[in-house]
């Protein structure tokens, strides 16, 4: 039953309290026609939600927004995890919930993030790319292999051959090593 304290919402068709609705002062009632559960949802499944989440960063950080609509509709895209292969999932907080991750820290540019799964994202935290492709038992020999040509082709702006790809390999793993000697 519908009374001044609940509302219809227009997505789910429940009755609900008005606390689930989003505040909109020109509505009738004062509150939004779709209720927060369905809008959240609506939101995230368009790319809304995502879009607005790097705008807030880039404003809280007073920084340039290196991502570009490439990046984002590729998490929005992505299927499948590019450290342990798993599928991804759209819900919100999950374990395999799409996320960006930095190859190299704090370089907020396309070509330094890739898709991956919110719990390989948070096990990988600040390692070196190759120190976390050695820690990981998901990690492997071939998603290792697609990921560095992957990363490569990127940088390269071209296919990498197999000689460059094990070069790339090659100079992760020095890479590592230098700064395992010098403590970075």
């Amino acid at each position: 039953m519908i009374n001044e304290m609940t509302r219809k919402c227009r997505t789910c068709k429940e009755v609900k309290n008005l606390t689930e609705f989003t505040r909109r002062p020109k509505a009738p009632q004062g509150r939004e026609y779709q209720c927060k559960a369905c809008r959240s949802k609506a939101r995230y499944e368009n790319g809304a939600y995502l879009r607005e989440r790097f705008r807030k960063h880039q404003y809280r950080h007073n920084s340039t927004m290196f991502y570009t609509d490439v990046t984002i509709n590729a998490v929005l895209t992505a299927d499948k995890c590019c450290y342990c292969g798993d599928e991804l999932t759209r819900v919100k907080e999950h374990a395999k919930q799409a996320t960006l991750d930095h190859v190299y820290l704090g370089h907020n540019i396309d070509d330094n993030v890739v898709v991956c799964c919110r719990s390989c994202n948070t096990s990988k935290g600040q390692l070196h790319i190759y120190d976390y492709y050695q820690r990981s038992a998901s990690f492997t020999d071939e998603l290792w292999n697609e990921f560095v040509k992957q990363f490569a082709s990127r940088l390269l702006r071209r296919e990498p051959n197999e000689q460059e790809i094990e070069a790339w390999k090659q100079g992760f793993k020095e890479e590592s090593e230098e700064m395992k000697r010098y403590g970075a």
